[in-house]
C-alpha cells in the first residue's frame, strides 16, 4: 500500500485524536527510546498527542513507504500501524553534530564502522534493534535512528 493511501486510511483516526487531545503530550525525556519501537499508532498518539508535522518517506520499494510523525525531540516512523523506527536528536550520549570519533568512543567496542555511518546492536527488546549513526561529509553526526533490524 502506498504511503498516500495509508495516510487516507488513517486520517479519520488522526482527526479523532487531534480533536480530543490538548497540547502536545510528553516527549522523549529520559525514557528509553527503544521502548517506542512496536507501539501502535493509537498508543503513540495517546501517549504523545498530535505530532507537530506528518510527512511521507519513500523507501526504495513502494512497500517500504513510511509515515513519519514529527515531534520536538523525536520522529516516529510508522509502517502500517506500528512504530518501527525512531529518529532522535540525542541518544545514549551522542548528539547531532558530534564527531565520528566521539560517537565511536561513546559506543565502545562491538560497533560496525562504515563509510558514512556506524551501526550498534541494542539488546533487551523482544526483537532485534540497531542504533544507526549517520555521518555527513565532515564525519559529523547527521542522524540518529533506532530501528527494528528484522523489518
Amino acid at each position: 500500500m502506498s504511503v498516500f493511501r495509508y495516510i487516507i486510511r488513517v486520517f479519520p483516526v488522526l482527526l479523532f485524536f487531534f480533536g480530543i487531545q490538548g497540547p502536545l503530550g510528553a516527549q522523549y525525556q529520559g525514557e528509553e527510546p527503544s521502548t517506542l519501537i512496536g507501539l501502535t499508532l493509537v498508543e503513540a498518539l495517546s501517549r504523545f498527542g498530535p505530532p507537530q508535522a506528518v510527512y511521507p518517506v519513500r523507501g526504495r520499494e513502494e512497500w517500504q513507504d513510511d509515515v513519519v510523525f514529527e515531534y520536538e525531540n523525536q520522529d516516529l516512523y510508522i509502517y502500517r500501524d506500528r512504530i518501527w523506527q525512531v529518529g532522535l536528536k540525542t541518544v545514549y550520549g551522542i548528539t547531532l553534530g558530534d564527531t565520528r570519533r566521539l560517537a565511536l568512543l561513546v559506543l565502545g567496542d562491538g560497533v560496525q564502522n562504515f563509510s558514512g555511518y556506524i551501526l550498534s546492536s541494542l539488546s533487551g527488546a523482544s526483537w532485534p534493534l540497531m542504533l544507526r549513526v549517520n555521518l555527513d561529509s565532515q564525519d559529523k553526526v547527521s542522524g540518529l535512528f533506532i530501528y527494528r533490524s528484522d523489518f
